[in-house]
């Protein structure tokens, strides 16, 4: 059984880069996500993508980057807003929300 103290909370958003220059680029919303250890990390991450995959149109035409996760979901919301707004400065891309179920 898991110690509550020895669980991990950060907070992360997943960008999905399109391989097809025609695509748009998608961003999640920020996730809360608490865990034990690296391997429980990306096995939660691992499921978020699958629901991207089950519930959008063309999910292998993207790749999926992780942020690098922040302790406090402001500052998560902030660096997804400055990477938006990054990718937004190049008039040929277009960036949405990603579907969630």
């Amino acid at each position: 059984m898991t110690n509550i103290s020895d669980m991990i909370t950060r907070f992360f958003y997943l960008a999905l880069t399109p391989t097809e220059k025609k695509l748009s680029y998608l961003y999640s919303h920020v996730f809360k996500i608490t865990y034990q250890n690296d391997k429980d990390l990306v096995w939660k991450q691992l499921v978020f993508e699958e629901d991207f995959r089950r519930y959008n149109r063309f999910p292998e035409h993207y790749n999926a980057v992780w942020s690098a996760g922040t302790d406090m979901e402001d500052a998560a919301v902030a660096d997804r807003r400055d990477e938006i707004r990054a990718w937004e400065m190049d008039e040929e891309k277009k960036v949405f929300p990603v579907k969630w179920p």
